[in-house]
């Protein structure tokens, strides 16, 4: 070895002086002299094994190829030129370097030293960095170079890796300091490296893929992986039969280095600059997405997908070797189970590696013991486990004693190194503190503190503790020290503001600046020479041995272990943090910043009438107004309350009353503006749980304020309201449609909101997800946070249900989706569809997961069992099948059924299953012998679907008979018919207590049952088509709906609210005429009735029955000499209305007519036809006038004005048109109803319209085209299925956002005066608003 280092050294030697002589005034001739001088000394030390030589022989391979393209380089362009000058700077500046160690020997005394290599090898790394940029930014080299340029762009671009995960990563100042890999001290640490080495060079197909190191905290794992890496990190030459290939180093102290999601994406990097025949089968493979999907999902894509597909070129590269090293250290550092997920996925797929494809790839893993991680480890089936417990005591010692004197050379040789090496006992986290501990002082200092260490008793070693023991002597010691100056007795106000600092840096749920943890726990005086940042401060300072200030001066732990010792009242007694105490005081202390910081419009928002992205101003006034502290504090309120002590008499409880007064909601206001809407619900709900959970029996209304927030914050997150701030105010909370506080508190504190009244619809609207189809099936998610839809466009949707968010489309299918549903842990999606197959799918990725099939005919509904192992499915084809969840094995199939399975369930301990059939039958089937336990006969036509209560005593079904009906379990029994609907019923489900049952039906409503008594609670009015799917969430506040109006609404599960019955048509109105005077309205319907109404006030006046059938189109001339008749002939005919004798034909309509009138003075006819078109004829001799074109649709009512100006007409387009009689010129288009037109007509006067519609409304509209300007605009946008109302109106000019209305909400035009009934509709009114620029005194200050 020392022959290798000397050669090296000499090699070095002759490289700077060969670059010394490189001259020209050509840059690519310099660049091609420095180049071929790497090259020539590549070859000199390529036979040796030391790293320095690895690293030369590694750039200088590398540069082979560039040489070649050097030679004769000319750039395609000027900017070729750029890049050749920085390649070339670069070389004359690294070299450069080079040069200036170069003094005599220098070299040789550089070599023997790790550190000092290290700048040595990182003059060729930078090199080499230079390459590939030259590389990617010039494009005349070889097309195999160009490749590797290609996928070198794209990699950057899309892979993201962590730099700081890295090993040889450098950083400077502090995170310098804390990230301070070091090799092992040489000398140390040999057996186990050996072990390690023995292990990684063994590249025989029986050798184990993965070598696991378990130790205790501190014990050094850190070091020995990255000594590991740093010894396989360059290939020497052609013989060396394993390098680094890709590493990540976890750490808690930095989010990239902390995330799972960074671990594959950044080894996958690692190894695709190492591994060219890798890195093209990536680019090949398209699966550069997987970045974004689950960790299994990114290890087959990104990682071993490309592996297997580039081992023939491999093996045909003999520039590399043929297997590669992955190192991951301290796994059990990365947040929540991301490690333990990561591990289990490796686990799995080296275990299914049955060709041995990845014996090219070894790992190399470090962790704590714990648990969830060993067990995974253990169902590996070749490995090799080093538990660094097990090293021999003595081994240890000597490996710590190198190491201290090493580090501490003054005191070598000497009595206290000799106690220390006892006392460190092996272990390397004490040895390590310890070390921090003295590096700030001067030798004698560091001599009275290691005597301060030790027994009184020079001569005595201390006796050899465990490492737990010896930990806590430690850090009792540094704690001791750091508050020593504060008191003889350490006792005191000084002690107890100092060390709730502390507990505050530790119980952070993210780490907290020393300035944002003093703010949160103490009232800041504005003196800042008053601070309490500065006890903060030095309160860092003085424990800078265990704590780590970054450069955002955010303050975290060095190690887990000391937090631990903290958190442990055994271990460190007096010091001893009481963490749910100290919760408690922390959530104290975010209500007081939130109730001091918050304030109405705290981002000095200037007008309401521009999105917040358009507001350049907004970040800085974000950022300077919502200061670290009250961020944080609006944002993790929750997590400390949720780890306070529970109790029933809680002052708690008031803080949250008083918050939810006024607080809450410009904390809402805040979240969004800090873009985390989403989160308002969930905050609200673990609130809810922990208030419920403390026995607050005695606080019901606190109950319910916090429900009604948290509906509202949803409401608010899920709209389209959101993107702009203000509109918290203005739209949200002046839409929300019910009466209870605290909601209706907040809205009475305000002023010159808008004045809003809602459409009733039976319950409460929170969210609308529009899909571009019919709605087949919905499900939520366990937690409550995804929803899943499945549509007749054959796509499975994944939704945000927080937010309404699409979070992914699921395409497989080949025909429609007729049912969707979790898995009970929300990682799987199963879905049934017309294709006959059922499909699982990665809930968090999209992946298609299997695809199971068996049936012959369509599948109409899918279910997990509630621990996920196996799926039912039931399709057209009779049959209920059991499939094993894992294997997609077919395990059972029931048959029993005459006629098509609908709907499938597992009871809920999955001993059972439920069946609803076609052939009107509910069947109940053992899941393990496929048994038929019952048949519940009652239903008079085919059960559509089923479902257990959680408790598995009920069933409920819901059938094409028009009813629910709920049965005994255990006996068959029928217990209860649910009347309600009034056509069939499509989809049956309970709430996860079993106290509800939500049912949705072709009659277009949701409904809520009382599951005890069978009384309907609710019904929840919106869809305008028929409800395919419905589901309680699983803590039972929201229901969602699917519907065939391509939409899934998500509802307000509450039952609080009172009930209203709406007098009206029940079904679609098809003509309407006001009486002579103008004083009466009368309309005819589809439901066979006549109502008459007055016309002022929209009360219902009479209602005549009598007609067996809905009337289609009559009017009577003015004199009531004549009636005229539309037919589905497509005639229009004259009568005479006293004989009935047909006086005329109208031929001229090419589909069927809808609707026909006549002019006041009985002169001329208008009809209106589906063949889309208005047409005006002369009533004396059946001449066709005019033909008027405009709607879009069939047209189905037309009416003259009393003195025969004007025509209106209404259409299946949903819109009103008014047109001149005489020109045919189309004057107005008034817009509003959300269903077809069915019959208009005009006032006596002409002043007004009156329009009837699909919608089941009865609007009024002024007629006059020469009316004021409009309040607003409706704000349109273009869809698949045509052009859609967004719910934003706008202002007159169209330039500004006024307000937004859920288009659920069915907000008329502004043209429309009034509507019968004036609950279906919902009206606006602005006068006396506060919007633009004046909404910022909505509130008063």
């Amino acid at each position: 070895m020392k022959n290798n280092i000397e050669l090296t050294g000499r090699a070095l030697q002759m490289l700077a002086k060969k670059t010394a002589n490189v001259v020209d005034t050509n840059p690519a001739k310099v660049a091609l002299g420095l180049v071929k001088a790497i090259v020539e000394i590549k070859n000199a030390v390529k036979d040796n094994k030391d790293s320095v030589a690895r690293q030369i022989a590694s750039t200088g391979g590398q540069l082979e190829e560039v040489a070649d393209a050097l030679r004769n380089w000319q750039p395609d362009n000027e900017e070729g030129n750029p890049w050749m000058i920085y390649f070339k700077a670069t070389l004359e500046d690294e070299l450069g370097k080079l040069r200036e160690l170069d003094e005599g020997s220098n070299f040789r005394k550089f070599l023997d030293h790790e550190d000092e290599q290290t700048r040595i090898k990182d003059i060729f790394v930078f090199i080499n960095e230079a390459r590939v940029r030259f590389e990617v930014h010039t494009m005349t080299f070889s097309s195999s170079m160009w490749s590797h340029c290609r996928f070198y762009d794209l990699f950057l671009a899309r892979l993201k890796p962590s730099d700081i995960a890295h090993h040889d990563y450098l950083l400077e100042g502090k995170e310098g300091r804390l990230l301070c890999r070091q090799v092992c001290t040489p000398g140390t640490r040999v057996r186990i490296l050996n072990d390690i080495v023995t292990w990684a060079t063994d590249t025989s197909s029986e050798a184990p893929n993965v070598y696991w190191l378990f130790g205790h905290a501190g014990s050094g794992k850190t070091t020995l992986a990255y000594t590991i890496a740093r010894r396989f990190e360059f290939a020497g030459d052609s013989d060396t039969t394993i390098i680094l290939g890709g590493n990540f180093f976890c750490s808690r102290q930095f989010e990239e280095a902390s995330l799972s999601k960074y671990i594959i994406r950044t080894i996958v990097y690692h190894l695709a600059l190492k591994c060219k025949p890798f890195s093209d089968a990536l680019i090949c493979s398209g699966r550069l997405d997987t970045i974004t999907q689950n960790l299994r999902s990114q290890l087959d894509g990104l990682l071993f997908g490309p592996w297997q597909d580039s081992e023939a070129a491999r093996r045909a590269d003999t520039s590399t070797p043929h297997h590669y090293l992955i190192v991951i250290d301290a796994l059990d550092e990365i947040d929540g189970t991301g490690g333990s997920q990561f591990l289990r996925d490796l686990v799995d797929a080296i275990n299914n590696d049955k060709d041995l494809s990845l014996t090219s790839l070894k790992f190399l893993v470090t962790s704590r013991s714990d648990k969830s991680l060993v067990d995974h480890v253990k169902s590996l089936k070749r490995k090799q486990l080093y538990r660094l417990q097990d090293v021999k005591e003595e081994e240890a010692h000597a490996d710590v004693a190198i190491y201290l004197n090493a580090s501490l050379p003054n005191f070598q040789g000497r009595q206290e190194m000799v106690q220390l090496v006892s006392q460190a006992a092996g272990l390397f986290i004490y040895a390590a503190t310890v070390v921090k501990l003295m590096t700030p002082l001067e030798a004698k200092e560091q001599m009275e503190f290691l005597k301060s260490l030790f027994p009184s008793d020079p001569a005595k070693l201390p006796v050899p503790l465990e490492p737990a023991a010896l930990l806590n002597q430690l850090y009792s010691r540094i704690l001791e020290d750091a508050f020593s100056n504060l008191g003889n007795k350490m006792e005191g106000n000084q002690f107890d503001v100092r060390i709730s600092l502390l507990y505050t840096f530790l119980c952070a749920r993210e780490p907290l600046s020393t300035s944002s943890a003093a703010s949160l726990i103490f009232e800041e005086d504005p003196d800042p020479n008053f601070s309490y940042n500065k006890i903060a401060k030095d309160v860092a300072c003085r424990l800078h041995s265990v704590l780590y200030v970054r450069a955002d001066e955010a303050v975290l732990p060095y190690h887990k272990s000391f937090p631990d010792f903290i958190f442990d009242l055994t271990r460190s007694g007096r010091f001893w943090c009481d963490k749910s105490k100290h919760q408690r005081h922390m959530t104290d202390s975010c209500f007081r910043v939130m109730q001091q910081g918050l304030r109405f419009n705290i981002a000095n928002i200037p007008s309401s009438f521009i999105f917040d992205r358009d507001n350049d101003m907004l970040a800085g006034e974000v950022k300077g107004n919502i200061p670290p502290v009250l961020s944080y504090s609006c944002q993790n309120w929750d997590y400390h309350l949720s780890s306070t002590a529970l109790s029933p008499d809680d002052p708690l409880h008031t803080i949250l009353s008083e918050f939810l007064q006024l607080r809450a909601l410009f904390w809402i206001e805040a979240m969004n503006l800090l873009n985390s809407r989403g989160r308002c619900y969930p905050m609200f709900q673990t609130a809810r749980k922990w208030v419920i959970a403390s026995e607050a029996s005695g606080k019901p209304q606190l109950l319910e304020n916090l429900s009604e927030a948290g509906s509202f914050a949803l409401y608010f997150g899920g709209s389209g309201t959101w993107p702009s701030t203000p509109h918290l105010y203005l739209s949200a909370l002046a839409t929300w449609p019910r009466r209870a506080d605290p909601i209706q508190s907040w809205k009475s504190q305000m002023c010159g909101i808008p004045k809003f009244s809602n459409a009733f619809m039976g319950g409460t609207l929170l969210m609308t997800l529009n899909t571009s189809s019919s709605v087949r099936s919905v499900a939520f998610s366990s937690d409550g946070s995804r929803i899943v839809s499945g549509s007749w466009d054959i796509l499975v949707r994944v939704w945000d249900a927080l937010t309404g968010e699409e979070k992914q489309v699921l395409n497989g299918h080949t025909r429609w989706v007729n049912s969707v549903a979790f898995s009970s842990d929300g990682s799987r999606i199963v879905s049934g569809s017309a294709d006959n197959s059922v499909r699982v799918w990665d809930a968090s990725t999209g992946e298609e997961k299997q695809v199971l099939n068996g049936h012959t005919d369509q599948v109409n509904s899918v279910a997990f069992s509630s621990d996920g192992s196996h799926i039912v499915s039931g399709s057209d084809d009779a049959s209920v099948r059991v499939w094993d969840a894992s294997t997609g094995e077919e395990k059972q199939v029931l048959n029993g059924h005459t006629s098509a399975v609908t709907s499938v369930a597992f009871s809920g301990d999955g001993s059972r299953i439920v069946s609803g059939s076609a052939d009107n039958s509910v069947r109940v089937w053992d899941a393990s012998t496929g048994e038929e336990k019952q048949v519940l006969d009652g239903h008079t036509q085919y059960v559509n679907s089923v479902a257990y209560s959680s408790d598995g005593r009920r069933i409920v079904s819901g059938s094409a008979d028009n009813s629910v009906r709920v049965w005994d379990a255990s006996t068959g029994e029928e217990k209860q018919v649910l009347d309600g609907h009034t056509d069939q019923v499509n989809s049956v489900a309970f709430s996860s207590d079993g106290s509800h049952i939500v049912s949705g039906s072709d009659d277009g409503t949701v409904r809520v049952w009382d599951a005890s008594t069978g009384e309907e609670k609710q019904v929840l009015n919106g869809h305008t088509d028929q409800v395919n799917s419905v589901a309680f969430s699983s803590d039972g506040s929201r229901i969602v709906s699917g519907s065939a109006d391509d939409s899934v609404r998500v509802w307000d599960a509450s039952t609080g609210e009172e009930k209203q019955v709406l007098n009206g048509h029940t079904n679609m109105v098809t003509s309407v005429a006001f009486s002579g005077d103008g004083s009466r309205i009368v309309s005819g319907s589809a439901d066979n009735s006549v109502r008459v109404w007055d016309a002022s006030t929209g009360e219902e006046k009479q209602v005549l029955d009598g007609h067996e059938f809905g009337v289609k189109s009559v009017a009577f001339s003015s004199d009531g000499s004549r009636i005229v008749s539309g037919s589905s002939d497509g005639t229009v005919r004259v009568r005479d209305a006293s004989t009935g004798e047909e006086k005329q034909v109208l031929d001229g309509h090419t589909q069927w007519v809808n609707s026909v009138a006549f002019s006041g003075d009985g002169s001329r006819i208008v009809s209106g036809s589906a063949d889309n078109s208005v047409r005006v004829w002369d009533a004396s001799t059946g001449e066709e006038k005019q033909v008027l074109n405009g709607h879009t649709d069939q047209v189905n009512s037309v009416a003259f004005s009393s003195d025969g100006s004007h025509i209106v007409s209404g259409s299946d387009d949903a819109s009103v048109r008014v047109w001149d009689a005489s020109t045919g010129e189309e004057k107005q288009v008034l817009n509003g109803h959300t269903s077809a037109v069915t019959s208009v007509a005009f006032s006596g006067d002409g002043s007004r319209i009156v329009s009837g519609s699909a919608d089941n409304s009865v609007r009024v509209w002024d007629a006059s085209t020469h009316c004021p300007a409009p309040r607003y605009i409706r704000e349109r946008a273009m869809s698949e299925h045509g052009v859609k109302y967004t719910g934003w109106l706008l202002t007159p000019n169209g330039e500004g956002y006024l307000m937004f209305v859920p288009p659920s909400e069915r907000l008329q035009d502004d043209a429309n005066i009034f509507t019968i009934p004036t609950s279906s509709i919902a009206y606006v009114d602005f006068t006396d608003s506060r919007v633009g620029t004046a909404w910022a005194t909505c509130y008063p200050t």
